[in-house]
């Protein structure tokens, strides 16, 4: 196995269980579990950009260990070829079955309607993540000009996403100021988009361009984000409260945090090799988890509000999932499609 950075893989474990976790949570509508759910959501919500940020710090690099193409060639292996096999898979299984959350039915299916619905990811809709990150790789090569020599203009631009993509659309929510083509309108340019700045901020982080003291600020407004959010949940100010503006300060302050706790971690250094392991399977999880949620709820009949729900089901379905997607990686021909 490569070499592997410990509070990546232990990023990479949190970000792909937060995604269960929001998943299995935002089901629940009964006035007994709105106000827990929308906790737990407001917790977990740094889940995908997490991985955004691991993304940015493991790939802006990428011209001190190989070529633009071969950057390229990589991340089409990665992650275009699990694309474009899981969309055709889960399009065939949406002809007949539903799972939440993600398959999108399709009850009329033809060629035509699968690339229809390729192109505007309406097949399975968690496949969101999978556009939005090639939007980053096809901007990387530009990025990592910048990250060999000009780390301030990177800084920049992670300024320009927090400004344009975060600060403003609260200040708008905040006031009441109607959005024209609402907050993510400018997300189909790749530069534009509001997930650039967590790509940037992951590779500086890793660079250590920001000074301890900056860090330390940062860490303290992540918590800071949360418990004005947990706040504005409790005093009904539900739509403020998962602004992105406190998601921008907490998913920054909690990688910060969980990175320090990891690097300082004996345990989990000791234990690095099984913790990898772990890591290298969040990817076939994220693509992989409506199915065994869709198993869980069919076999166990449990309601939306229950606690084995919310919380049993993610733990069994990481389990179970980790353990199969690690072997089935096992053979050559599955680990092109299961990244």
């Amino acid at each position: 196995m490569k070499k592997r950075i410990i509070y990546i893989d232990v990023i990479n474990i949190i970000a792909i269980f937060s995604v269960l976790m929001l998943h299995s949570s935002q089901y629940s509508y009964t006035n007994g579990q709105v106000l827990k759910n929308g906790i737990i959501q407001l917790i977990f919500i740094p889940a995908v950009y997490l991985f955004f940020m691991n993304s940015g710090a493991m790939l802006l690099d990428y011209r001190q260990k190989y070529s633009t193409k071969t950057f390229l060639i990589k991340r089409w292996k990665r992650v275009g070829i699990p694309l474009v096999a899981w969309s055709i898979l889960w399009y065939l299984y949406d002809i007949r079955e539903t799972a939440f959350p993600g398959p999108i039915p399709h009850h009329n299916p033809s060629i035509s309607d699968f690339i229809v619905s390729f192109l505007n990811n309406n097949i399975i809709n968690i496949f969101w993540f999978f556009y939005a990150i090639i939007l980053l790789y096809l901007l990387t090569p530009v990025l990592a000009i910048l990250a060999d020599n000009h780390k301030k203009i990177l800084c920049y631009l992670a300024g320009l996403g927090f400004v344009g993509g975060y600060l403003y659309p609260f200040i708008a929510t905040l006031f009441k100021i109607k959005l024209i083509g609402g907050e993510n309108g400018v997300q189909i340019n790749p530069i534009a988009s509001s997930f650039v700045s967590f790509f940037i901020l992951g590779y500086l982080i890793k660079a250590n361009y920001f000074s301890e003291n900056f860090q330390r600020i940062l860490m303290g407004a992540g918590i800071t984000a949360l418990l004005i959010s947990i706040c504005l949940n409790l005093l009904n100010f539900g739509k403020l409260a998962g602004n992105g503006l406190f998601i921008f300060f907490y998913a920054t302050g909690i990688y910060l945090i969980i990175k320090k706790g990891a690097e300082k971690s004996d345990f989990l250094n000791k234990h690095a090799t099984f913790v990898a392991k772990l890591a290298s399977t969040s990817l076939g999880i994220y693509i992989l988890h409506p199915l065994f949620y869709h198993l869980f709820e069919k076999i166990f009949k449990v309601s939306y509000t229950s606690f084995s729900y919310v919380w049993i089901m993610p733990v069994i379905t990481y389990i179970i999932c980790a353990l199969l997607i690690y072997n089935a990686k096992k053979f050559k021909w599955l680990r092109f499609i299961l990244p």
